[in-house]
């Protein structure tokens, strides 16, 4: 995976992706696999964005069924199983439980009928799936089996509980880059740190992007006979490039506290919190509690903490447990709802302007099969029949953790992996900042040894470690005083 502004300007491309998150990931892997010429810019970093937030789980698609929204269930089902198959060595099983009380909502009856229409809706959960990462059918737990799987939980109330499987994410930001080494293999043309700052037009029609190149100051026109707009929350601002003044698409401030312990073993514990739905996950050596959402801001990390603390009382949370608050932008319904479905957006039909889609959603889980459905799009406006996709079943070589002496790993992030930066190496590639402030020795053999390779100067290692030191302050880095 190279970052190569050269080779996205030297030749037309059949689709130009803009946005590096994981949706705009999963186009560009798509298109390229189908045999499009295909190039991928993004503003910041790969995933510095929305897809950084996250909270580790890969969802089935169960609270889809309160909804009554089966082909929602039906969909995250499939793409639990796509990401079970295609990256087993990141995305594997966790239990997820949730205490019953009472005989409303929250009652054993109202979740023993959920469960049960949930297995007869995703009989094919397992569908291709190794055998070693399948998921066990749900059941119900009973009063003591619950209290044994959660010491310290109140039992005043307590009838039971609900069990079933979904999936964690090792690491999403190595799995964003599986998805990334994956285009790139198939020919794609990426880079980072490459904002758009206008779109090519004649007559009606989009023909690409001019990209300015953060690391040169220089720009470039990228020729493309289709663009997809995947910039996240930054979409709005591609499509007034274009001219298109849509109605504005609410955004949602969302947040996840990530531990300094682990708190919980074995599974992820639900619970109420004050207006949403919270989950306590264990995730690597720390836990993660999610998500807040704020419809007026960033979410207020001490007040999200106290409303962890009552939902979650037999974890026994201080304030010093939190390591880091991950912070993302997401689209909502302008109250602190989420969009539930992914949108695409066909602006020659819609707006008169041909060669601009634009994809707009918010699961992590079902990134692959929004993209799919973009390309599909993209293929019928391009005239071109083309195979159809086959991502749901291609092994992602490169989604897995990197292994070997720290000082290697950080040479790969840059020869290898785009990093251009301090932050892009410690916070996207290499783990090192995702669960909480690296330690200064691993800060500075990754600098070390990005300096050897991009030749930094001392006055730029001082610039690169400031810009990760804010990167870690507060808000960021956790709760006030």
């Amino acid at each position: 995976m190279k970052r190569d502004l050269r080779a996205l300007a030297g030749r037309e491309h059949d689709v130009l992706v803009i946005g590096g998150g994981i949706y705009g990931a999963a186009t560009a892997w798509d298109a390229a696999q189908r045999g499009l010429a295909v190039g991928l810019v993004e503003a910041a970093d790969f995933g510095s964005g929305a897809s950084w937030n996250s909270l580790k789980t890969i969802h089935g698609g169960l609270r889809h069924l309160r909804r009554g929204d089966v082909a929602g269930l039906r969909e995250s089902t499939r793409e639990r199983a796509a990401l079970l198959r295609i990256a087993p060595a990141l995305v594997r099983p966790l239990p997820f439980l949730v205490p019953t009380y009472g005989h409303g909502r929250r009652g054993r009856e109202v979740l023993a009928a959920g469960l049960i229409a949930n297995a007869l809706l995703t009989l094919d959960r397992n569908r291709g799936v190794p055998e070693a990462s399948r998921l066990p059918r749900s059941r119900l737990l009973s009063r003591d089996e619950v209290l044994a799987r959660v010491p310290g939980l109140d039992p005043s109330g307590l009838t039971g509980g609900a069990l079933w499987h979904d999936a964690q994410v090792a690491s999403s930001e190595r799995l964003l880059v599986g998805f990334l080494e994956a285009a790139a293999s198939a020919g794609a043309a990426l880079a980072n740190h490459a904002p758009v700052t206008a779109l090519s037009r004649e007559d009606a029609r989009v023909h690409g992007a001019v990209v300015r190149d953060l690391e040169t100051g220089t720009e470039a026109v990228v020729r493309a006979r289709m663009v997809v707009n995947a910039a996240g929350p930054d979409a709005g601002a591609i499509l007034r490039l274009a001219g298109i003044e849509r109605p504005h698409i609410p955004l949602l401030h969302a947040a996840n506290l990530v531990l300094r312990r682990p708190v919980i073993s074995g599974q992820a514990v639900g619970a109420q919190g004050e207006g949403r739905f919270l989950f306590l996950a264990p995730w690597a050596d720390r836990a993660i509690v999610g998500t807040e959402y704020s419809p007026d801001g960033p979410v207020d990390a001490d007040a999200f903490f106290e409303v962890a603390r009552r939902a979650f009382p037999w974890a026994g949370l201080d304030r010093a447990d939190v390591a880091v608050v991950h912070r993302g932008r997401v689209p909502g319904t302008g109250a602190s709802a989420l969009w539930t479905r992914g949108r695409l957006i066909d602006h020659e039909g819609q707006d008169g302007l041909g060669g601009l889609i634009t994809l707009v959603s918010v699961k992590y889980t079902t990134a692959r099969a929004v993209a799919e459905d973009a390309v599909d799009l993209a293929c019928r406006r391009l005239g071109r029949a083309l195979p159809g996709s086959r991502t749901a079943w291609t092994p992602l070589p490169a989604a897995r953790p990197l292994e070997g002496p720290l000082v290697d790993r950080a040479r790969r992030a840059v020869d290898e992996e785009a990093a251009r930066h301090l932050t892009d190496a410690v916070l996207r590639r290499l783990d090192l900042g995702t669960g909480g402030a690296p330690s200064g020795g691993d800060v500075s053999i990754v600098l070390e040894a990005m300096a050897s390779r991009l030749g930094w100067d001392q006055e730029r290692q001082r610039d690169e470690r400031r810009a990760l030191q804010a990167a870690c302050a507060p808000p960021f880095a956790g709760l006030g005083s």
